[in-house]
């Protein structure tokens, strides 16, 4: 007989999340106790565990996201040896009753703004990793059992990865980046006693998610392409696109990757592939060695990581129910 009831020992969920990690069939990162806790303590936290005895067989985690009017559906496993017994089924129910019972919530969702991130391994990549899933493995044995019951897919993300200690350019790139040159656009930088218009930039783009993360780190690098034709009354060039912050986290080291825009009158020039190739090469200067991002299935932003080398390697489907 199996029991449902709450979780409220981190120590017992961190365990069961590091004997089960490696269990599905995208292998998981180890995480630390503090990590767990920030999953599964708050009122924002739901976290339900299926007992056999005082055995820990199952665990389901979710979380509420007010803002968005969203129950969030973020983890849910079953031990091996416990499979094909209901008990996913049990703690599905349990999970998704428990978040549709918040007042703030509308929906459930399976998706990137989830709070609870799971880091995964980059298949055959020795050690590279992506610090969160933004959606359901669609080649796990989760997704069927979840289409199942009435969760359905409204966008399909593709996760990219490459490697950065090789990175070179594409041989055109060169004269593109003449071209522009010619054209008055640079890349560059981003230096505010030089150039002007990056916030309005992400106005122009309507990504006010991306405006904010930007601009509270700006103690960072971040990568420009700036138009020396369209100057303000000091002088100083307008921020076309951009990519960025620059930073590399961990060993083996990740170069980070918060977005790319570029303005909607600037579009169709190559501009957005010189400024995420100027990324690329920024981050291995800096010891990167690799990159992992995201995008929908059907974003033109994909035609620019690929024409830079990156690999599709993982499909995932946001779920909504």
């Amino acid at each position: 007989m199996y029991i449902l009831r709450p979780i409220s020992d981190v120590s017992e969920a961190h365990a069961f999340y590091e004997a089960n990690r490696e269990a599905g069939e995208l292998r998981l990162l180890s995480v630390g106790e503090e990590c767990v806790r920030f999953w599964i303590e708050g009122d924002e936290r739901i976290s339900i565990g299926a007992y056999a005895g005082d055995r820990l067989v199952g665990m389901a985690l979710g979380a509420i996201g007010a803002a968005r009017g969203a129950g969030f559906l973020s983890y849910l496993c079953v031990t091996p040896d416990c499979r094909y017994r209901g008990i996913g089924t049990q703690l599905c129910d349990a999970l998704e009753s428990a978040l549709m019972a918040h007042p703030a919530v509308e929906k459930l969702e399976i998706v990137f703004h989830s709070p609870i991130q799971l880091p995964w391994y980059i298949p055959g990549a020795a050690g590279d990793y992506h610090p969160c899933m933004p959606g359901v493995n669609t080649s796990s044995d989760l997704y069927p059992f979840l289409c199942a019951r009435g969760w359905a897919d409204f966008v399909r993300q593709n996760g990219y990865y490459r490697r950065l200690s090789d990175y070179t350019d594409a041989p055109h790139m060169a004269a593109v980046r003449e071209r522009l040159l010619g054209e008055g656009i640079e890349l560059t930088l981003y230096d505010p006693a030089r150039h002007y218009g990056l916030a309005e930039l992400f106005d122009n783009i309507r990504n006010p998610g991306w405006k904010a993360q930007v601009l509270a780190h700006l103690n960072r690098p971040v990568v420009v392409a700036v138009d020396h034709h369209a100057t303000d009354a000091e002088g100083r060039a307008l921020v076309v696109s951009y990519t960025g912050p620059l930073s590399v986290d961990g060993r083996p080291g990740r170069g980070n990757f918060c977005g790319i825009g570029t303005r909607t009158d600037y579009r169709g020039r190559g501009i957005g592939k010189q400024v995420f190739c100027a990324m690329c090469r920024a981050h291995r200067d800096a010891g990167a060695d690799f990159m992992s991002l995201y995008t929908g299935t059907d974003n033109p932003a994909r035609h620019i990581y690929e024409a830079a080398g990156f690999v599709a390697v993982r499909q995932f489907a946001d779920m909504r129910k």
